[in-house]
């Protein structure tokens, strides 16, 4: 299997993360293949969920404006994919959430609290199905995160263990990939178009060096369908303001307008 939403998302990803779905079919990889005969046709892989960049095209003048599918509000969607869960880790009780860089090549979990998020990269998201991935939260917090993948249900029946490494006091957490992924749906804009539901991340890129954020914005457009899901990223610096533009999501098309007051207005497109 390939590679594939960020911790099932992480799931997302949420931004979400189309890492996630990615990693489970490399998770479940082995399994698959030494037990061909039990896997239902419908689970094995297809293509990549992280698709390539939007390239958004200006709408001609006579385009006539399809029905409104959706609209956002920027301001109030910004950065909800820092907060898709809150756990206690070492003695805190923190938000945690995934985050990329501008090219979506780069992931990273984040822990937040009222002043501060602290970026912790994952690295090569293979480890997670193996040893796991060590996250310093602070000084005296590192947890270690891994994915026990269900090879009947990868997507959302496998499991995201969250556990304190040696020398770190705190509470270990499950949770099935499953609920990783409900969580970033509640996060997400939502909008329907060809009877698909597609969600909607905006946020802030991580800076090249990880020591925080660029002023740079990013969207995240997501179609989930288990190993099927589809992830489409789009920088927000390709849709000039007040200029309807027409995209693709798997052929489905549709226009995207960024207002000068703030809104991502989506819409129907021939």
């Amino acid at each position: 299997m390939r590679n594939a939403l960020l911790l099932a998302s992480l799931a997302a990803a949420g931004s979400a993360s189309a890492a996630g779905i990615e990693s489970l079919r490399n998770f479940a990889e082995q399994d698959f293949l030494q037990a061909p005969l039990i896997v239902l046709p419908s689970q094995t892989p297809e293509e990549p969920i992280l698709q390539a960049p939007l390239k958004p095209t200006p709408l001609h003048s006579s385009f006539t404006s399809g029905a409104e599918l959706g609209r956002v509000n920027l301001a109030a969607q910004l950065d909800r994919n820092l907060s898709l869960m809150n756990r206690v880790f070492g003695a805190r009780a923190l938000d945690m959430g995934v985050a990329t860089d501008a090219a979506f090549s780069k992931f990273y979990l984040t822990f937040s609290d009222a002043k501060t998020t602290v970026l912790a990269a994952l690295g090569d998201l293979n480890r997670l199905r193996g040893s796991g991935v060590d996250a310093r939260i602070d000084a005296r917090t590192v947890y270690n995160f891994r994915v026990k993948a269900n090879i009947f249900n990868p997507a959302r029946g496998s499991t995201l263990k969250m556990s304190p490494t040696a020398g770190t006091a705190g509470p270990a957490h499950d949770m099935k990939t499953g609920a990783v992924l409900d969580a970033a749906h509640a996060r997400a804009a939502l909008f329907s178009a060809n009877g698909k539901e597609f969600w909607v991340f905006y946020g802030r890129q991580v800076l090249p060096d990880a020591s925080g954020f660029a002023e740079a914005r990013s969207f995240l457009f997501v179609h989930e369908a288990g190993l099927s899901s589809k992830a489409w990223p789009l920088a927000e610096a390709a849709l000039k303001p007040g200029t309807p533009s027409g995209v693709d999501l798997g052929g489905t098309r549709v226009s995207l307008t960024r207002t000068p007051d703030g809104f991502l207005i989506v819409r129907a497109a021939p």
